[in-house]
This record gives C-alpha cells, structure tokens and sequence, in this order.
C-alpha cells in the first residue's frame, strides 16, 4: 500500500467512526469522494475498497434508520479494527475488517442484501465515473473497480464531466496562446 494512501485512509476511518456513532451518514458518504483521488492517482484497490465501503456504508445505516432499526454495533468495532490494523501495518487484517462490514451488510437482512448489491454496483459505477473525469480510460476503471465497461460508458454518458466549465480560459483567449505559440 503507498504511504499516501495508507495516511488517506486512516483519516478518514478516524472520522467515519465518530460519523458512525452521531449516525452522520451524508458525513459517511462524503469520506468517500476523498479516496477517489488517491483511487485515480495510484489506482489501488484499498483505496476504491474504501470509497465504495463508505458509500455503501451510508446506504445501509440510513436504510436501517427509515426502518427503525439499529445499526450493528460490529460495524464500528470492524471500522476501530481496521484502523488498527492499518496503523499497525497488517494490511491483510486490515483487508480482512474491510471484507468484514461488506459482509455484514449483506447478512443482515434479505431485502437489504439485494439493496445493498444493488447500491455497491451503483457506487462502483459512480466512483468509476468520477475516476474517468479524473483522466483515467474507460477500459481501465472499469477494470479497477470490477464493473463492465458498458454500464460506466452508460453512466458517463449521461453524466456532465467533460461538459462542466473548469473555469478554463475562454476559447478566444486559448487561441491568441495557441498564435503565440507558432510565432
């Protein structure tokens, strides 16, 4: 694992697990979008893992909360566990903890089983998008995050990445640069 991704997921267990026990799921859902830039940069697994982990983790507790349920206590001991885990460099534990919670979710109910498959391919498929709008290939996010091709081209198709003005200069001053340049 890359020392930058390792710091990058170890804060962020550190405020998913307090998010968890304020049940502060949007905060959940947001730690996500922080591992899609590692997720795009070193395109590793830990970091996609824990992105599509938060989302999904999201996703699960408030489906609990709208059907007045509790959330597992072993939810946050697994977060505390992997978070010592990594801390103390046992990435296989770590992955382990991980694997865990998603195996936890799935369990946990029947009807939130299937939502839960359902909701970690949408996140899949998100997340590969935003790694896309990154700079990384179709072919190769979708080998990343185990997804077809054929449903990212479909998200990203109807998405509005490569339309979103990034505050870039307007085409008629890129073109006195572009003049400038063959003079």
């Amino acid at each position: 694992m890359f020392p930058k991704v390792k710091e990058d997921i170890i804060a962020v267990l550190k405020r998913a697990i307090p998010a968890l026990k304020k049940e502060d799921f949007s905060e959940l859902s947001s730690l996500s979008n922080r591992t899609i830039h590692d997720a795009s940069v070193f395109q590793d697994h830990d970091s996609i893992a824990m992105g599509v982990l938060m989302h999904s983790l999201s996703k699960f507790c408030k489906s609990l909360k709208e059907k007045e349920m509790p959330i597992p206590s072993e939810v946050s001991l697994s977060l505390e566990d992997a978070l010592n885990f990594l801390k103390k460099d046992n990435i296989k534990l770590f992955e382990k903890s991980i694997k865990g919670i998603f195996r936890l979710m799935r369990r946990f109910d029947k009807k939130i089983n299937i939502y839960l498959e359902e909701a970690i391919k949408r996140t899949r498929i998100k997340k590969a998008s935003w790694m896309h709008a990154h700079g990384i290939s179709i072919p190769r996010t979708a080998e990343l995050l185990g997804i077809s091709q054929w449903d990212l081209r479909n998200y990203v198709g109807v998405t509005k990445f490569p339309e979103k003005n990034l505050g870039g200069l307007n085409i008629i001053k890129r073109l006195d640069v572009a003049r400038r340049l063959f003079r």
